[in-house]
């Protein structure tokens, strides 16, 4: 089979499947099983496959005809232009979490911090500590996950941009291995300075899909991503309202949270900041598509 038939088989399946841009999806696998880039395929349409490749590509077409994610599929999706590393354990990086780095090294830059202390809540694959890690030589920063096997993802990550000399990541509970950096009694970490004074900056994007709205998610994003990553309580404002309580414990004066909300969650998220006391300068920053994403505060 050539390639040209290969992909008109394969755009067919997918496209009977409801999969949206199927041609450019049959092609993306493609160009993955191959390790080519999808113009060679346009450049060589009759080149013939072997009937083993052929029967990988199909075994692909056929995952992704279940609506299984192609980020799983391949193994990896691209965050701030890196590649990052993805499994069933992980959530699937998403462009509109970036924001939370555009936030984060204005904000660097903003308050001229020479060395940067950083913590992620919730790491997952590592995206927000690693991509800061990879943007900013000069910090340090501390990504906390509950889940070990998605730690090994992140460490895995950091290894794969150099960066894991700079990014200690910790089993753990969000702020829960720290106590208040007040009192200076953070657990010291090997290689980790600055944990007496507490951080520059926080940074997370927790789960904040109320459980109500399950049914109403893609196929790819209900039956394959991990739960615990996506939904919370409270109509998805647990989790967020537990990160506002409790993050001050561990930031230095006049340094900044930034968290991941939903589209719908604004109003809240910003009364329910004022409500705790601890914080001034409390925004909502809107996504390209104008919806409220990222809510970010000072702590007084």
């Amino acid at each position: 089979m050539t390639i040209a038939q290969a992909l008109t088989a394969a755009t067919k399946q997918l496209s009977q499947a409801h999969i949206e841009k199927p041609q450019l999806e049959a092609e993306i696998l493609l160009a993955h099983l191959l390790g080519k880039k999808r113009i060679w395929f346009h450049l060589h349409p009759e080149f013939l496959l072997e009937d083993s490749v052929n029967e990988q590509y199909m075994a692909l077409v056929a995952r992704r005809t279940i609506h299984e994610p192609t980020a799983y599929i391949l193994g990896q999706r691209e965050f701030w232009s890196l590649p990052f590393g993805v499994t069933r354990d992980t959530l699937i990086p998403r462009p509109e979490t970036e924001l939370i780095v555009e936030i984060a090294l204005a904000l660097v830059k903003q308050e001229r911090w020479h060395r940067p202390f950083i913590l992620d809540l919730g790491t997952g694959c590592g995206i927000l500590a690693i991509t800061l890690a990879h943007e900013i030589p000069e910090a340090t920063l501390v990504a906390t996950d509950t889940s070990f096997p998605t730690l090994i993802v992140a460490h895995q990550n950091a290894k794969r941009h150099g960066v894991e000399s700079r990014v200690n990541l910790v089993q753990a509970d969000w702020i829960n291995p720290f106590r208040s950096c007040e009192t200076g009694t953070f657990p010291p970490k090997k290689g980790v300075t600055g944990t007496n004074q507490g951080f520059h900056l926080v940074v997370s994007n927790p789960p904040y899909v109320a459980n109500k709205d399950k049914r109403l998610l893609a196929k790819e994003i209900f039956n394959y991503e991990p739960e615990g990553s996506l939904f919370s309580e409270k109509d998805g404002l647990e989790d967020i309202e537990k990160l506002i309580n409790t993050v001050p414990q561990v930031l230095r004066k006049e340094a900044w949270f930034i968290c991941e909300i939903g589209w719908d969650q604004g109003k809240q998220a910003i009364q329910m900041t004022r409500d705790t006391g601890m914080y001034k300068c409390i925004e909502i920053k809107k996504d390209l598509s104008g919806k409220d994403r990222v809510l970010m505060a000072k702590r007084s």
